[in-house]
């Protein structure tokens, strides 16, 4: 008997530290769930927050470029547009001094044909006006043009004098 209650006293002990081994275990096991299911809703946390950090930043970028591309095309077609006009204004330039250099030869070979043998155009519009006042009308419509052509000749020769100045 004495090694039936021998054996007995150690069983009991073995079993309560069993019993002690698993209630901790069992406690330890069920504060690692919770810890684990608070780092995962923490994670859930942080990664949606990191989410939309990221979409903020892109969304940011996004515009920032977008900005800046329509900034520089912006800057790029003023840059275009003076340059054009500067261009422009340099062959309106070049054009106005041919046509006047144009203008001095033409007066100068002009010149020299009238002191030749050719008559200048006031000459030749007084010369013709002469000629208009020897004819003699023979019906008044006829009178009425000759007048008419006069007077023409006349304003002609006027803004040809009022044009010789100021070239």
């Amino acid at each position: 008997m004495e090694n039936e209650e021998t054996k007995q006293p150690e069983q009991t002990p073995q079993s309560n530290l069993d019993q002690r081994e698993e209630a901790p275990t069992l406690d330890t096991f069920a504060l690692e769930l919770k810890n684990i299911k608070a780092n995962i809703k923490k994670g859930e946390g942080e990664t949606t927050t990191l989410k939309i950090l990221f979409y903020t930043g892109l969304a940011v970028l996004l515009f920032g470029f977008i900005y800046t591309n329509q900034t520089l095309q912006r800057a790029q077609h003023q840059n275009i547009e003076a340059n054009i006009n500067y261009l422009q204004h340099q062959v309106d330039h070049t054009l106005l001094l041919l046509e006047r250099k144009l203008h001095e030869e033409i007066q100068d070979l002009e010149a020299k044909v009238n002191g030749t043998s050719m008559p200048n155009i006031h000459q030749t519009i007084q010369r013709m006006n002469q000629a208009l006042d020897q004819m003699e009308p023979q019906t008044t419509s006829i009178g009425i043009l000759i007048d008419k052509v006069k007077r023409n000749s006349n304003e002609l020769s006027q803004m040809v004098r009022s044009q010789e100045p100021q070239q």
